[in-house]
């Protein structure tokens, strides 16, 4: 009788409390799919112009694409400050993509000094759940199982206005910042401008920014989705492990007008970074629900990084100049702690050791791979190149 009175109370709350309504409310499905199509189209404009406004006259040569991965980002991170000391040292990238986790990485990625480096190992091998979500067992939003209260704090206490500001200069030197959520009203992956958000600035820049960012970490029924422009957004991981669009690639034409004899002799390149393994690891499973849901879940993201690594592979041989591409993932015998599916998702050994596995993997630079995955055996991509 207490569960059933708890129950009873919850269904109360979520029908008293007010729910703002959606742009979508009152259509019928052909109007809803007429607006949603000129939200993309519009969405899409926009996107062309940030793009050409920074490569009318100057083609970007270091592309870093960010996958999700929850607390695995602390792997990413590890490669990241490796690489930094790695022979040659890390580039400075024109443009940066992320997703999920790689979405609250891409900021610190993106403005890529040893201080940016130091907030995300602080953030990414000392973070417990507490600092992530509220309880699961507390009386938490009525869309979710748990509350990102302590994720937005987190986000505010290092996503600084003096952090927002310095995205702005690299904007306004023609830099660009994109992270991706998915518009659940709408059915649509959105790409957010981020460096352009900051450099626009004005009233409540700061906060839409950070509320982006809030948004693009926000794993749909865990996490609550955030309203934003009145639409419900979610973590993009729903379409897109990482990602990546042709136009980020610049223009054949102003590559041309940087054809000088000074211009650099090593072709652009594509650097993709995968916060989790590309290969699955066979073991004996348990023949109860929570095994196997995990492993489910698993499996499709696995699916999912695998096709879009493929996807950016064959965008990177398309593109006119070519890319060179480059990935990196953790390695499927690596040595390190595997997650109690019912333990913490946050955990600072576990995140410590993957922090520690993709800084060595960078430190000589042997850590990339060139190509699609490992076991990708279709012949027209082997024929295109694309393999070592």
């Amino acid at each position: 009788m207490k569960h059933l009175a708890i129950l009873a109370l919850l269904f109360a709350l979520i029908g008293c409390t007010p729910q703002p309504e959606s742009r979508f409310a009152h259509l019928d499905k052909t109007a809803a799919r007429v607006m949603a199509a000129k939200m993309q189209e519009q969405r899409e404009a926009e996107l062309a112009a940030d793009l050409k406004s920074a490569f009318e006259v100057r083609q970007p040569r270091n592309v870093l694409v960010l996958s999700g991965g929850g607390a695995d980002g602390a792997f990413g991170c590890g490669v990241l400050d490796g690489w930094r000391n790695a022979p040659g040292g890390r580039p400075q990238f024109d443009v940066v993509t992320g997703v999920s986790t790689g979405a609250l990485m891409a900021t610190f990625a993106f403005l890529g000094q040893e201080c940016d480096d130091a907030v995300l190992r602080q953030v990414y091998t000392h973070s417990r759940d507490e600092d992530i979500h509220g309880s699961p067992f507390a009386l938490g939003p009525p869309d979710s199982v748990v509350d990102t209260g302590p994720l937005r704090k987190l986000i505010a206490r290092y996503v600084t206005p003096g952090a927002i500001e310095r995205v702005a200069a690299e904007h306004r030197a023609g830099r660009r910042l994109y992270v991706a959520t998915v518009d659940l009203d709408a059915g649509e992956l959105v790409i957010w401008p981020l460096s352009k958000i900051a450099a626009d600035g004005g009233p409540g820049s700061v906060e839409r920014f950070q509320k982006i960012l809030l948004a693009t970490a926000s794993v749909p029924v865990f996490f609550p989705p955030v309203r934003i422009d009145g639409d419900l957004h979610v973590d993009a991981g729903l379409r897109e492990a990482l990602f990546l669009r042709r136009a980020m690639l610049g223009m054949s034409q102003a590559y041309d007008s940087t054809r000088a004899a000074d211009a650099p002799s090593a072709p652009p390149t594509i650097w993709a970074v995968v916060n989790q393994r590309l290969e699955i690891q066979p073991r004996a499973m348990h023949d109860d629900l929570i095994d196997i849901g995990m492993r489910s879940l698993e499996m499709y993201t696995q699916s999912l990084e695998f096709a879009n690594v493929r996807e950016i592979a064959l965008m990177a041989a398309a593109h006119q100049p070519a890319f060179a591409f480059r990935y990196v993932s953790l390695p499927i015998n690596a040595d390190e702690q595997e997650r109690d599916p019912l333990g913490p998702m946050f955990d600072p050994v576990r995140m410590k050791r993957l922090y520690s596995i993709g800084q060595a993997m960078m430190r000589d630079s042997a850590g990339w791979n060139v190509g699609t995955p490992h076991g990708d055996d279709d012949p027209v991509v082997i024929g295109m190149g694309l393999n070592p």
